[in-house]
């Protein structure tokens, strides 16, 4: 097969000189190619594929972190008018020169280049053995394959077998945007490259930030993985690590092998400590990680995180142990020998159609395991660790829930007799629906309250059950402009207790009648801002509700507490939230929002809200001294919400006495974000009134902010500051460095232990963190001092995973 080129007659002659020799080149074709313009030498396949940012274009360009001073780029490649075929055994080929030896060799120079399958080479010289099938290539030769590229002075290639092997070498993975040099590499097919006495790096051809150096590396581009022996880690050209054998990624596959290893320092009198993961992809639906980790002065702490998938369900398994800590000894020498553990498990399941269990059990050995040693456990809770098990039934009218759930507090400040109760069981059955004038429903609950009583006296030392159930219907008349929606609710309430105080009685019944309004009327209108057309719409609502008093002082506080009030408090029947109390009310509140939709995308761009309730008779029903109600009316509520832009949020809440003429609560939001989250800013204040006492209230700002100095540094920090205490409550500075192969964070933390304390004292640390792209991170502290204190800073980290894939 010839493929017709336009040539000058000297070309001509040699095409035709070559003629002679294809009748004896069975299975090879062979196609001319010009000579004129040779092609200036390349020195890596890295310096031969990398295009530099101002000469990029489209995807590469848009697709090209801000950091990155270019990529590297496939430059096409093969012959015009054939395919690139992967397991096609015909060699087609071209040269400036060539010469025959029947059944023997045929020896091509000058321009030459050869196809076969996924491969393509190029060099000086090449020379085919026809009774080996074999090729020898020297000159400046280039290899590609899709993804890949290889640039070497000599090598040799089975045309039988695909294996390709090439000495004083280099290699690009395009997909990867790694790169690579090597004494020798070979190569089986183009899937696997092995790689002797050679690196590894994701940074740019002139860029030595990092690299790794091994005796041997063997990437598995069909498993995704690389595979280095007798491995040296060098940052800056200085080695810092050493590793006899490390596994890392080269694609978004997971596969197993050790991550990269932990290195952490402590002010806590724990010293530094050192841990080396291993991931084990056991297979495609479970899998765990072992995270073995020494810490000084404590000892080696082991940790384990198993996960199981399946179509139906989710399991997630965490275990921690640490066998005789020396260090908890001396401050607790009386507490498990030392020996410290605590697990972590979480299992979703989908039984059936509508039908879900989730169960979500955490324990811990010792109540300072969590702030000593917790690295893995996902348990946020401070004071009480809980435990459940659900079981869930959701359908259009019917819902069905089950739940097992108890307690482990940690704190030793609690007393015995604050402690939550046990849930052994709560059942809970709602029904609802709705005809064309009315919507009805029931909503029932049986509940059985356990806690160890022994040390505790009184009311509180009650255990007992509890039946509750509330039919109610309501009127809904709901034409466009407005709604009306009278309604009844009625609330029975049955205990059986257990361990009252003497002359309690063990059965309480109460039943208690809520009855309601609920109106409102909307009126909207388009207006016109900034050239910009908007809907705005009046909102006036009113809610009426009576229930009356019924004595209660002797059904005890299992689950009932006194939310925090706000606008959103306005509109509900009860000032309680829980079973154990029922509200008397005669009150109406009244509130009035006013919206502006965007008429293009209909997004919510302001939002203002104020409303109060007004007493006609006082709740006389309180919970251990709160939750009652003594004035004629309430303190004026109110939110606000404006987004300037999709990047920018504006938030304000609070509480305004107006009988008083001071504010009870307010809080403060400033949130702005660029659409790649490379900046950064949150403001914020805080302000409430703990008692009755004015000067006794809770001030506090806090700003925090993250944004780039140039495109690879960027600054980091917050302040968390006490006005009324005029102290700092909490800060964080660092920097950030970040270009196309790597990054580091360098962050100073100070907190104070604990904030009520007028003694405190900050406590200061220093984290270190490096992030090496393609391979994971090594550092020193704990990354959730940025994830918890800069707002944003997690979506940040994900957009750069999804985006650039680091």
């Amino acid at each position: 097969m010839i493929r017709h080129n336009n040539r000058a007659k000297s070309e001509l002659d040699t095409y035709c000189n070559l003629r002679s020799l294809l009748k004896a080149c069975a299975g090879i074709c062979l196609l001319p190619v010009g000579v004129a313009g040779a092609e200036e030498l390349v020195v890596t396949a890295a310096s031969q594929d990398w295009v530099a940012r101002e000469q990029l274009s489209g995807a590469h360009l848009t697709n090209l972190e801000p950091y990155c001073d270019g990529t590297y780029v496939a430059p096409a490649y093969g012959f015009e008018g054939y395919r690139v075929e992967e397991n096609s055994t015909l060699l087609k080929a071209m040269a400036d020169k060539a010469s025959a030896k029947p059944e023997s060799t045929i020896e091509l120079w000058g321009n030459v280049e050869l196809q076969q399958g996924e491969w393509w080479l190029e060099a000086d010289k090449a020379t085919l053995d026809r009774q080996t099938n074999k090729a020898w290539i020297e000159g400046n030769i280039t290899g590609r394959a899709p993804g890949l590229a290889v640039h070497g002075t000599s090598a040799s290639y089975n045309l039988d077998t695909a294996d390709f092997s090439l000495e004083n070498s280099s290699y690009v993975l395009h997909d990867r945007h790694a790169r690579g040099e090597a004494d020798g590499l070979s190569s089986s097919g183009t899937q696997e490259v092995v790689i002797q006495t050679g690196s590894f790096t994701t940074c740019a051809p002139d860029s030595r930030a990092w690299s790794l150096i091994a005796s041997e590396i063997v990437l598995d581009r069909e498993k995704g993985e690389g595979n280095a022996k007798h491995m040296r880690l060098r940052i800056l050209d200085v080695p810092v690590m050493y590793f006899p054998y490390l596994a890392f990624p080269i694609d978004d596959r997971r596969r197993s092998g050790f991550l990269f290893p932990t290195l952490e320092t402590s002010n806590t009198g724990r010293g530094i400590s050192l841990g080396v993961p291993y991931y084990f992809n056991l297979a495609p639906d479970y899998d765990a990680t072992y995270s073995p980790r020494y810490i000084h002065g404590r000892g080696l702490l082991n940790e384990v995180e198993g996960r199981w998938l399946t179509k139906d369900s989710y399991s997630e398994l965490r275990l921690g142990y640490l066998y005789h800590d020396s260090e908890f000894l001396k401050e607790f020498p009386d507490e498990n020998n030392g020996n410290r553990w605590a697990l972590d498990f979480e299992n979703r399941y989908r039984i059936a159609d509508g039908w879900r269990s989730t169960i979500d059990y955490n324990a811990v050995g010792d109540n300072e395991y969590l702030n000593d040693l917790n690295r893995t456990l996902e348990i946020a809770e401070t004071s009480h660790i809980k435990r459940s098990w659900d079981v869930n039934y959701g359908g259009e009218t019917l819902s069905f829930r089950s739940r097992v759930s108890g307690y482990q507090t940690i704190d030793d400040g609690i007393a015995e007799r604050d402690y939550p109760y046990y849930q052994l069981p709560q059942l809970t059955l709602d029904w609802n629906d709705r005809s064309e004038w009315f919507n009805y429903g029931v909503e029932s609950e049986y509940t059985y309250f356990w806690r160890d009583n022994e040390n505790i006296t009184g009311i509180r030392r009650t255990n007992g059950s509890r039946w509750r159930t509330q039919p109610d219907i309501e009127l809904d008349l709901s034409p466009v402009w407005g709604y009306f929606k009278p309604g009844i609710r009625l609330d029975h309430t049955d205990y059986l207790l257990e361990d009252e105080p003497e002359g309690n009685d063990s059965h309480i019944s109460r039943t208690v009648p809520f009855y309601r309004i609920d109106s409102g009327l909307y009126f909207d209108r388009t207006v016109q801002m900034f050239d910009h057309d908007y809907n705005q719409s009046l909102e006036p609502r009113l809610f009426y509700v009576y229930s009356p008093e019924s004595e209660q002082d002797d059904v005890p506080d299992f689950d009932t507490s006194v939310p925090t009030f706000s606008y959103s408090r306005l509109f509900k029947e009860d000032r309680f939230v829980g079973g154990d109390r029922v509200g008397d009310n005669n009150r109406l509140s009244a509130g009035v929002t006013t919206r502006f939709n965007d008429m293009d995308s209909g997004i919510e761009v302001f939002r203002a809200s104020i409303g109060q309730i007004f007493y006609y008779e006082d709740g006389e029903v309180d919970l251990n001294g709160s939750g009652g109600v003594t004035e004629s009316e309430s303190p004026y509520a109110g939110e606000l919400l404006w987004r300037p832009n999709q990047n920018t949020d504006i938030k304000i809440s609070g509480l305004w006495d107006a009988q008083e003429s001071r504010t009870e609560k307010g809080t403060s939001t400033l949130s702005f974000h660029d659409a790649e989250y490379s900046k950064l800013l949150n403001l914020s204040h805080r302000y409430s009134i703990t008692s009755n006492n004015p000067n006794d209230h809770i001030e506090q700002t806090d700003i925090s902010t993250l944004f780039p100095v140039t495109d690879s540094v960027s600054l980091l920090g917050r302040w968390l500051f006490d006005l009324r205490r005029h102290r700092t409550i909490g800060t964080l500075a660092g920097v950030e460095y970040s270009d196309c192969c790597w990054r580091v964070q360098l962050v100073a933390r100070s907190y104070l232990e604990d904030e009520d304390n007028e003694e405190s004292r900050l406590d200061h640390g220093i984290f270190l963190r490096f992030q090496l792209r393609g391979l994971g991170g090594l550092g020193t502290g704990d990354e959730s001092a940025l994830s918890t204190g800069l707002k944003n800073y997690n979506a940040r980290e994900n957009y750069r995973d999804e985006r650039y894939q680091w």
